[in-house]
């Protein structure tokens, strides 16, 4: 019997996303219980995004940085729009194997993807050693209304010439009162935790988590912020997605004694 068999757990995004990862859960036993605490929008206001995406979609940018797979999903709605391709000259930086596949699902080439932990620091610092500003064109980067501006900014700090757009924004869903009230109560044995923007929804919505619930997190960063919100954090993925984050709690010998 594998750790998450019978285990309850809570799986925040919905989607293709949300199925694939419900679906691995239900592979290995456990009992998914799928409720998005977030989603993806555009801007509300696009004209300064869809500027950029055409200039994009022009080949006036020689790199595309890209943090995550929302990023791409944007650039991809905006071109199938438009009836437009990424040019064969530009070259991608992912931050990491999750973000690297939705630009391959997008039928483009990734040409940086940065060793070691998936986050915006490795990515420009492990980038930014391997070029020089001297001998790289204009570069653009894709981020949401919440991240931060490390890329730009070390990129700008470097002498690299850069435009960022809001490629997207995240919103807050409601759970439904009885999945709330199963969290509340303990009822759900593992929470996982992919962003910063879950784990404020969660905050928001049910408060700090019963102690008999173990909460889950992507990767040291998710870890941090979780903490910060007032989460006390039982296991912390050491491979940054959430198919090694699951790996890794089907081997937790604990796990079964808190869905016993």
């Amino acid at each position: 019997m594998t750790a998450l068999a019978g285990a309850r757990v809570l799986v925040p995004r919905g989607g293709a996303w949300g199925e694939r990862v419900a679906g691995e859960l239900s592979r290995r036993g456990a009992h998914p219980v799928i409720a998005p605490l977030i989603r993806t929008a555009p801007p509300r206001d696009t004209t300064a995004r869809d500027a950029a995406f055409r200039r994009l979609a022009d080949g006036d940018y020689e790199w595309l940085f890209v943090t995550s797979a929302a990023s791409v999903e944007q650039i991809a709605v905006f071109l199938s729009a438009s009836e437009r391709t990424l040019p064969t000259s530009l070259r991608i930086a992912a931050v990491g194997q999750a973000t690297a596949r939705a630009v391959a699902d997008l039928g483009a080439n990734v040409d940086f993807v940065p060793l070691g932990r998936s986050s915006a620091q490795t990515m420009i610092a492990q980038w930014c050693a391997a070029h020089s500003a001297s001998s790289t064109g204009r570069c653009l980067v894709v981020r949401s209304d919440l991240a931060g501006a490390v890329v730009s900014d070390e990129l700008e700090l470097r002498g690299f010439a850069v435009d960022v757009c809001i490629g997207y924004r995240t919103v807050g869903i409601d759970l439904a009162p009885d999945v709330a009230a199963d969290l509340a109560a303990g009822r759900v044995a593992v929470v996982l935790l992919t962003s910063l923007s879950v784990g404020r929804e969660l905050r928001r919505q049910v408060g700090v988590l019963p102690a008999s619930t173990l909460v889950a997190s992507i990767g040291p960063g998710t870890t941090r912020d979780a903490e910060r919100l007032g989460f006390v954090v039982g296991h912390t993925a050491r491979t940054q997605s959430i198919d090694a984050l699951i790996a890794e709690l089907d081997t937790l010998p604990r796990l079964q004694e808190v869905i016993r």
